[in-house]
C-alpha cells in the first residue's frame, strides 16, 4: 500500500525497480532524484530476444548502497541503451548492456556463464545476485540456449 519508489528512496537504493514495475513496455528514464519517463516503445524489438537466469545467490541491495561507484561508465552504458532502444538496433542496446555487465564485475559481483547464442548479459536490480538478464539476437538462438540450460527461462516485453 505504499508508495514503492518512495519505499526504495528510503532504504537508499534508487528508484529504478518501483519504476520499471510500474510502467510496463519498454522504457528509457532519465537519471535523477525521481523517475522521469524519456521514452517508451511497446517493447517489440524484444520479443524472442530475453532470458533471465537465478544466480543461486540472494542478495541485499541495501547494504551496497554506499559502495563507490564508476558514474562515468555508467552513464555511457546508458547513452549506449538508450541509442539502441531508439533505434530499435539490439546490437546497440547489448553493448550498453555488456558496458553496464563490466562496471557490475569492477564493484566485485561474480562474473555471470556464459551462455551460447546471447549477445549480453548483466545483473538485474542491484545485482550481487538474484536473476540476471540474458539478451540474444535471434529468437532461434534463445531457443537453443533454452534447451540446453535448464534453469534459463524466457521471458517477453510486456506493455498495456
Amino acid at each position: 500500500g505504499e508508495d514503492g519508489v518512495d519505499s526504495e528512496l528510503d532504504l537508499g537504493v534508487g528508484w529504478q525497480d518501483p519504476a520499471v514495475i510500474r510502467e510496463t513496455g519498454l522504457c528509457v528514464w532519465r537519471s535523477g532524484q525521481r523517475p522521469v519517463l524519456d521514452f517508451k516503445r511497446n517493447g517489440d524489438m524484444l520479443t524472442g530476444k530475453m532470458a533471465i537466469l537465478w544466480t543461486q545467490g540472494e542478495h541485499d541491495t541495501p547494504s551496497f548502497a554506499d559502495d563507490d561507484r564508476d558514474y562515468a561508465t555508467i552513464e555511457r552504458s546508458g547513452h549506449l541503451a538508450r541509442e539502441g532502444v531508439l533505434n530499435e538496433d539490439i546490437h546497440k542496446l547489448a553493448e550498453g548492456i555488456q558496458v553496464y555487465h563490466g562496471v557490475q564485475l569492477e564493484e566485485g559481483m561474480e562474473p555471470l556463464p556464459e551462455i551460447a547464442g546471447s549477445i549480453a548479459r548483466k545483473y538485474s536490480g542491484g545485482g550481487h545476485g538474484g536473476y540476471a538478464l540474458y539478451l540474444f539476437e535471434k529468437e532461434s538462438d534463445r531457443k537453443a540456449a533454452l534447451a540446453s540450460t535448464p534453469d534459463l527461462k524466457a521471458v517477453e516485453p510486456y506493455c498495456i
